[in-house]
């Protein structure tokens, strides 16, 4: 059997705009998203007959197993982007009390929660979110009891050993170069999407960042070795890939100015919000 691509896609980590890429890149019956409550629903109950035109799988879910990659019994080939974890967990925050959509929007913000709140709540909704949740999510280990040296030692093991490419959100057009070259991506320029607007986190202080910071050790320590990874990586694809980023930066970049001048003329439709080029 064929491996179908697998987007383990974690949160906040541009993971919406490498969709779009995605979808310009594969037809829509070949792609299952799953990210909704109905999404997950509705996945539960896919028979081998629906997932056989299957070739991509995106969201925030966990495959069945990493070691071998399956979900729904097929064999993935996984990819997945990383985000420097205080960062990314702010980006979450803001994000998740912005964007009417998100499944934790409205007990967030009827709750009246806080950025240290969210990092130190041990509700069932939040238990894992402030607190090396990405090292839970490449374990697939979600349990308070498990060591958490156990837990990073697996995640690492993982990245390591499952995943055809570790991206790096810092270096987005470096990692959809290498995944492009893995996976054969064609259409790759693109415009930014779902992004919080410029000093959307600025209400953050400095004394919860070092909260989020020591709440995170295993989250710095993983991303620290995803980006050893990937700059392995990069280096060893050599001067072409250096030449082949540049020439694509310089078309992207004519790619972007184009739909920022559409943009500006169709500006009177969006409202104005925190989020920019939210997902539909």
């Amino acid at each position: 059997m064929d491996e179908t691509l697998f987007f383990l896609h974690l949160p906040r980590t541009a993971g919406t705009t490498l969709n779009a890429i995605l979808h310009d890149n594969f037809p829509p019956e070949a792609v299952l998203s799953v990210y909704t409550r109905e999404d997950y629903q509705r996945c539960r109950m896919l028979d081998a007959a629906e997932l056989e035109h299957i070739r991509l799988i995106e969201g925030h879910l966990q495959p069945e197993s990493f070691e071998p990659p399956s979900l729904y019994g097929r064999p993935l080939r996984m990819f997945t982007l990383l985000r420097e974890p205080l960062d990314r967990l702010v980006s979450e925050y803001v994000f998740q009390k912005s964007w009417p959509e998100n499944h934790l929007y409205a007990y967030l913000n009827e709750n009246g929660i806080s950025f240290r709140e969210y990092l130190t709540s041990d509700v069932p909704l939040l238990k894992f979110r402030g607190k090396n949740f990405v090292s839970h999510c490449l374990a697939g280990v979600f349990a308070q009891d498990r060591d958490m040296g156990e837990v990073l030692a697996l995640a690492k093991k993982h990245l390591e050993e499952c995943f055809c490419v570790v991206g790096i959100q810092e270096r987005f057009d470096e990692s959809l170069l290498l995944l492009a070259g893995e996976i054969g991506l064609q259409k790759l320029c693109y415009e930014r999407r779902n992004m919080l607007r410029p000093g959307a986190t600025s209400g953050v202080s400095a004394e919860d960042r070092a909260l989020a910071a020591s709440l995170n050790s295993a989250d710095l320590e993983l991303y620290a070795f995803a980006r050893g990874l990937f700059e392995r990586r990069v280096e060893a694809a050599g001067p072409a890939f250096a030449a082949r980023l540049r020439e694509f930066r310089f078309l992207n970049e004519k790619y972007q100015k184009i739909c920022a001048a559409l943009d500006d003329r169709l500006a009177g439709e969006a409202a104005a919000g925190p989020i920019l080029k939210p997902k539909a």
